[in-house]
């Protein structure tokens, strides 16, 4: 029966890529305004042009992701203790407070080892502070420093390479607490198997992220980054494109050596580390066990500034390294990472998805020209059959509602950073994020959203308006596909500005951490509903 179910499932993803395709096809030689003028065609290759980028995103995501074992590699037994071996603990700060970092270092001493002298833990501090060396050395741990923060983290790593000997390195942020079983859950892969690079686990936090706090939803939404770390970080497995996530993570001193060292001039230096060991021909392997908990970032500048910065880095590893010219990466592991940097691109994407409605509703520039039946025909079952068969596999752990409201919140921030990172005014200079409260007032950054998203939302709606009354004067015909999508954009916008809104700290009792797994069908109607009340849990 599984086998049968399991040929059906294939089935339908061959379909819909088929289906996809002859949309495409469709798209390109049946829809474009050729004589309609040369803004309008501009637009119209413009959003043609996504919807190919996210078809190849879709063919790469079946390839890489749908088609392939997402189960977590089983711990390897090793019978004979000896083996296993040393364990430098980097613990990387730069201006993170003594509290923090004395929890962070009392988990990693409580961490479980055949022979703890063998774990070696340090504190890794850019910021030189003596404070800092103080702490370390009242805990009984070892301190590195140095006189300058050149690039930043990856340089606070080679530095620490360079005092240190051990031939594993484990690497946490400041803020990430291991669990006792950490080492025990990571190292045995390197004693059973061969050129293991490095092993990461997942990310996890006991507190809710700011999407689960902001719409008050921790008991109804799983982590923003579940999904992420759960099922493609796992399928990532077998075709060795693991992302080194910079934290949470055991690696090989011998691949770093292949490496020479952390990856440099990129803010994204963790992704571009692992691709790199990967390209040596060392395995990066995945695992589903959450065995280190830190503290999610909730305030918004600060959640922005982050994403900016993943996103940023993307980008640079995009400009720098020439990922499709890679001659250690096979074509699998290319088309992995180049859909990994893709997805940072989601600001500019949805902005233009925000915009092209309002350029024929408002201005009657037409960037799709083409029989109404017809193009219903071809996108309504290609549209029906993609999203069935993402559901069929994903089982409400993911979902592309809320991926498109998480991304619509943050359009504005990262379409801003990823340009201009693109035409080269983004930096390099590494800012390490605050974990700071919530803000109880509307920061500049909070602002700026709301403004943004408030914008677009008065637009679509008065295009709404002005289409609902061309078509009652002209047919409706015509204006079916932009209120379709108008009344979509309309949506996202709204939820965005309810997230924008919700200043005031929603309080949380008894939360725990990963206990939602899957999304809950009737979230956005149970989040639609608190919609004008002033105070919610």
């Amino acid at each position: 029966m599984k086998k049968l179910l399991g040929k059906l499932k294939s089935a339908v993803y061959v379909i819909a890529i088929l289906m996809t395709v002859a949309y495409i096809v469709y798209r390109i030689g049946f829809t474009l305004p050729i004589n309609l003028g040369i803004t309008g065609m501009i637009f119209a290759l413009i959003v043609l042009g996504l919807e190919i980028w996210e078809s190849l995103d879709f063919f790469i995501y079946y390839l890489n992701i749908l088609s392939v074992d997402q189960k977590s590699p089983a711990i390897p037994i090793v019978n004979d203790s000896t083996l296993y071996p040393d364990v430098d603990v980097f613990i990387a700060t730069i201006n993170e407070n003594e509290a923090l970092l004395r929890n962070t270092i009392e988990a990693c001493k409580n961490m479980e080892y055949p022979d703890k002298s063998k774990v070696h833990i340090y504190i890794c501090d850019d910021g030189n502070r003596e404070g800092i060396a103080r702490l370390a050395d009242s805990m009984g741990i070892g301190y590195i420093t140095r006189l300058n923060n050149k690039n930043a983290k990856a340089g606070n790593y080679n530095h620490a390479l360079k005092k240190t000997s051990s031939p594993l390195i484990a690497t946490f942020d400041a803020d990430m607490c291991p669990t006792p079983n950490f080492l025990m859950t990571t190292v045995p892969f390197f004693i059973v198997k061969d050129k293991v690079g490095f092993v990461q686990l997942p990310q996890s936090f006991n507190n809710p992220d700011i999407y689960q706090l902001r719409f008050g939803m921790s008991d109804k939404l799983p982590f923003e980054q579940e999904y992420f770390y759960h099922r493609i970080q796992i399928a990532k497995n077998a075709t060795n494109s693991t992302v080194y996530c910079g934290t949470n993570a055991v690696i090989s001193r011998e691949a770093l050596d292949a490496t020479d060292g952390f990856a440099l001039s990129t803010i994204s230096e963790d992704i571009a580390t692992g691709m790199l060991i990967e390209e040596q021909g060392y395995k990066g392997i995945a695992l589903d066990n959450v065995e280190a908990y830190g503290e999610s970032v909730n305030d918004l500048t600060a959640f922005a500034k982050q994403r900016s910065r993943w996103a940023r880095g993307c980008v640079q590893i995009f400009k720098k390294y020439k990922i499709s010219n890679r001659k250690g990466l096979n074509f699998r592991q290319k088309l992995e990472y180049l859909s990994c940097i893709s997805y940072w691109f989601f600001g500019i994407k949805r902005m233009i998805y925000l915009i092209a409605p309002l350029l024929f509703s408002l201005f009657g520039l037409i960037i799709v020209d083409c029989d109404l039946k017809m193009f219903l025909a071809f996108w309504v079952p290609t549209y029906l059959v993609k999203r069935f068969a993402l559901d069929a596999l994903e089982g409400r752990r993911r979902s592309s509602t809320w991926t498109k409201i998480y991304e619509t919140v943050l359009t504005p921030v990262m379409c801003k950073e990823v340009f201009k990172e693109l035409i080269g005014l983004g930096s390099t200079k590494f800012e390490v994020t605050p974990k700071t409260k919530w803000s109880k007032k509307m920061t500049k950054t909070n602002k700026f959203l709301l403004s943004v998203h408030l914008t677009f939302l008065a637009l679509s709606i008065a295009a709404v308006v002005m289409s609902g009354m061309k078509a009652f004067n002209e047919g409706i015909i015509v204006y079916v596909l932009p209120l379709i999508w108008l009344i979509s954009n309309i949506f996202y916008l709204t939820i965005s500005v309810l997230f924008d809104l919700r200043v005031k700290p929603v309080y949380y009792e008894k939360f725990v951490p990963n206990k939602i797994k899957k999304y809950n069908k009737f979230s956005i109607i149970s989040l639609l509903g608190t919609i004008g009340k002033k105070k919610f849990k």
